[in-house]
């Protein structure tokens, strides 16, 4: 085999790896959406439970006097002897930018971290480039073979 033909295989073989793995619609890419698909949905999970216990506990408020009056005094320290007013509030659209994580929201992330997927593209081409020049020269150096003689 050719110096060249032999760094036109790899070529190939590199070139198809790639393809199959580190391309945009390849197996490292659809790995990263599923991760990313699989923490969105738990997120969205979470926060529609999260969602109904609120409503819930709105609609339970707005009922009963007795329950305001337990939440209240839970929340705002009220002595039994305390009366609570309800107000009627207005709603509006209002953004807190303000926003504190509660304490479910924080986690911590112990597992070990990824490189980008841009960076492995541009690591795994350099590699092959070099792979493809090294096996080129290195078989280009070698002395010529004899030619074999075939039997008839």
């Amino acid at each position: 085999m050719t110096p060249l033909k032999a760094s036109i295989a790899i070529a190939y073989v590199c070139s198809i790896f790639y393809c199959v793995v580190l391309s945009t619609s390849g197996l490292a890419e659809r790995r990263l959406l599923e991760k990313e698909f699989i923490q969105i949905s738990s997120e969205v999970e979470r926060l529609s439970v999260e969602n109904s216990v609120l409503e819930e506990r709105e609609k339970r408020l707005q009922n009963d006097a007795y329950a305001l009056e337990k939440e209240a005094r839970k929340y705002y320290l009220l002595s039994e002897s305390a009366h609570v007013l309800k107000f009627v509030e207005v709603k509006t659209q209002t953004v807190d930018s303000n926003h504190v994580p509660k304490a479910a929201d924080i986690r911590l992330d112990m597992s070990v971290k990824e490189p980008p997927l841009f960076l492995l593209r541009f690591f795994y081409l350099s590699f092959s480039v070099f792979l493809c020049l090294g096996v080129y020269f290195k078989l280009k150096r070698l002395p010529p073979m004899s030619k074999h003689k075939t039997l008839n």
